[in-house]
């Protein structure tokens, strides 16, 4: 997680431990005696009979309508048919949670593993078997609990229940809130995180005989410590971070759960307004998540998500901003998905799947359009919380293509361009502000494709967040698909979460119409050096299948200028001046107009943290003093003959003007011809105009297009 800001952080927490000790007392004296649906409790324990009383709270928590999970033992056929391997899946992992075996593998799981990890003796909760604290973050998020519910709903064997409070019983008497335990077990995000996960534990093994009157008091008694120190514990780290959404979204949990405990409603009050202020702080208009990472975007969508659920089962107000935020970042996933449905890996990001979120919010948001870009019918985490009336309504449900293709995130400053919603739709996504901080990478001017059902040109994703070479290596420029000059990183990389210098864009312009997208911005992190150099990328996307990369640099003195294309595997060679990948099929070409230095060489992917596959890099470089431009064309020849070519540009003199000042390439495909013209130095004059084959051209950028006796000219800036 993003440990930015940490010394502040550690100060406000330090003083937060030290006056919230956190011990257990009289549960009966949190509980709000005189509401009436604890009467009877109220009754045994005002007489002294302490033992009654318990026992009737635990029928009254028994009895109590569930907050997430929605099944019951006559939906078990129906799940064991349809969900037959993540059933398989839930009862091995119980299995695995039961002999202290651990490897976190769910899909939204913030920091996977490949390894697992077994405790011979009792579990150390603040174990650190593979020098990465982010293990010892994930073994006290107890999401693998869950699994221990399910495998007792499964097969009725107590073993699981009994496992479960076995379990938690000695996480509560070994992680006292204490300043030493603070950055092992009582992070502020661990205490939001397991607060969900205990309460979807405990509704699926609630009636088992392992959950005494005992445990339950003990179990309340824990959830109220985590409320109150969750509470106390409100920062402007909270209020920019996704930290605070996590925390305040258990608190919310919390507060709905212990709905009957003196302190319910502050709770209620707090975490609303919290959760309000977090999300109009980290949330601009184009629903992104300021921090740059759908991974995290996601994680905050969904404690959202989960917060209007809640509100809705429990007829709880929220804030109409709260409301709306949530539903613009639903549409930021739809914007972003990839025709495989998954999210990409911009920033700290793993491969995900976004279909399960989105089919939680269409039925939130009874929205058709975010139906589409869902299951057709309930996955299996959400079966569990709206079961089988809610499943049979959502499959009557229509979806709604959405009625754009691509669209461009205005303040993340990202363009996603797509010929279709087709799972074999191309589509291309351009990367050019950087807000994000610790989970955004070295990525400004990032170019990414896919198309034909697989990725072509990627994000190398994240691997780890351990300060070491790893986390340089997948954050560095070098690791996306955009520029650099000398070999040095856009960026000072400083550690983990923060940088010495931090590139910048200016400059950024987008265009989005029927034929053609295009976007345009400048890097300028390069002016730091002694000879500054001045650095652009222009991108034009032709629909549906060809993309053109016009990137310029400009300094005094001769440099080293590079272009960085990161493939999945291995599956590319230097053909004919250029690269082009070996599939058996759908082959995407990439040709530069003039020829630069290729040289091609073994790198990392990350699709997912703590895991990483060999694949190929390639480095496209030229050496020059002073101005130097390269045009590049992406596109698929085994679908399309294209023929391209290099034309000269005129002036009004009628003189061939030079490469710093202007260039064209004029390309025929598909029965048509295109001709794109940059200008890369701004005129004099004061109405400058062009000659490129006879015609005359006025602006920037123009794109001329010509089919049979027509031409259309699309000046684009």
């Amino acid at each position: 997680m993003n440990k930015h800001c940490i010394a502040l952080v550690c100060c406000i927490l330090f003083g937060i431990l030290r006056a919230f000790p956190g011990t257990a007392g009289d549960i009966f004296e949190k509980l709000d005696l005189n509401d009436p649906a604890l009467k009877a409790v109220k009754m045994y324990y005002d007489k002294g009979r302490t033992q009654e009383a318990r026992k009737v709270l635990l029928d009254i928590f028994r009895r109590k309508e569930n907050l997430y999970i929605q099944v019951s033992e006559t939906d078990l056929p129906y799940i064991r048919d349809h969900y037959k391997e993540e059933v398989r899946t839930s009862i091995k992992t119980a299995d695995e949670v039961r002999n202290k075996y651990f490897l976190f593998r769910y899909e939204w799981d913030m920091e996977k593993t490949t390894a697992p990890y077994q405790f011979k003796k009792e579990i150390d909760w603040h174990a650190e078997p593979f020098g990465d604290p982010e293990w010892t973050f994930m073994l006290n998020r107890h999401r693998y609990w869950v699994d221990l519910g399910k495998a007792y709903f499964f097969t009725g064997k107590e073993k699981y229940a009994s496992t479960f409070v076995e379990q938690v019983t000695h996480w509560i008497d070994n992680n006292p809130v204490l300043e030493s335990n603070q950055w092992k077990s009582w992070r502020r995000i661990e205490a939001g995180i397991r607060a969900e996960n205990w309460i979807k534990t405990f509704e699926l093994v609630k009636n088992s005989r392992h959950i005494t009157p005992q445990f339950l008091e003990k179990l309340l008694d824990a959830l109220y410590v985590h409320a109150e120190f969750i509470d106390r514990g409100y920062n402007r780290h909270s209020q920019m971070s996704n930290w605070g959404v996590l925390e305040f979204h258990g608190l919310f949990n919390l507060a709905v759960f212990l709905d009957k405990f003196k302190a319910a409603e502050k709770w209620r009050e707090s975490a609303i307004d919290k959760l309000n202020t977090c999300i109009q702080n980290q949330v601009p208009d184009d629903g992104t998540q300021w921090e740059q990472s759908p991974m995290y975007h996601n994680e905050v969508f969904h404690c959202y998500l989960n917060t209007i659920l809640l509100a809705q089962r429990k007829n709880i107000e929220l804030p109409e901003t709260t409301l709306q935020k949530t539903k613009d970042m639903a549409y930021a996933n739809v914007e972003w998905q990839k025709p495989n449905y998954h999210e990409p890996l911009l920033g700290d990001s793993d491969d995900n799947d976004l279909r399960g979120l989105l089919t939680t919010a269409a039925i939130v948001f009874k929205d058709k359009t975010i139906r589409s870009r869902a299951y057709d019918t309930l996955d299996y985490h959400n079966f569990f919380v709206f079961g089988k009336e809610k499943q049979k309504k959502y499959s009557n449900m229509d979806g709604q293509e959405p009625d754009f293709l691509s669209a461009y995130q205005q303040n993340s400053g990202d363009l996603y361009s797509r010929s279709s919603w087709k799972e074999d739709a191309y589509y291309s996504s351009f990367h050019m502000k950087r807000l994000g901080g610790g989970h955004s990478h070295d990525n400004l001017l990032h170019f990414t494709l896919f198309a034909h059902g697989r990725d072509y040109l990627i994000d190398g994703g994240r691997y780890t967040y351990v300060n070491n070479k790893w986390r340089k290596y997948f954050k560095d420029n070098k690791a996306h698909n955009t520029l650099g000059v000398d070999g040095l990183p856009n960026s000072a990389y400083a550690g983990s979460w923060g940088n010495a210098y931090e590139a910048r864009s200016e400059g950024v312009f987008t265009k989005i119409t029927k034929d053609y997208d295009y976007a345009e911005a400048i890097n300028t992190a390069y002016l730091r050096l002694e000879d500054p150099v001045w650095m652009k990328r222009r991108m034009i996307y032709i629909k549906p299948d060809l993309w053109i990369l016009v990137d310029s640099f400009n300094g005094k003195e001769e440099h080293t200028y590079s272009r960085y294309f990161n493939f999945p595997d291995k599956q590319v060679e230097i053909q004919n001046g250029g690269l082009s990948t070996t599939h058996a099929g759908n082959n995407l070409h990439i040709r530069p107009l003039k020829k630069p230095e290729i040289q091609l060489e073994d790198a990392w992917w990350s699709p997912e943290y703590n895991l990483k596959k060999p694949v190929k890099r390639a480095e496209l470089y030229k050496k020059k003093k002073g101005f130097t431009s390269f045009i590049t064309l992406l596109y698929f020849p085994e679908n399309n003959r294209l023929h391209y070519e290099k034309i000269p540009v005129y002036n009004r003199q009628d003189k061939v003007v030079a490469d710093n000042e202007a260039e064209a390439v004029k390309i025929t495909f598909s029965g048509k011809e295109y001709i794109l013209v940059v200008s890369h130095k701004a005129s004099n004059n004061l109405n400058p105009f062009l000659l490129v084959e006879g015609q005359v051209l006025s602006g920037e950028v123009i794109l001329v297009e010509r089919e049979e006796d027509t031409q259309t000219i699309h000046l684009i800036k």
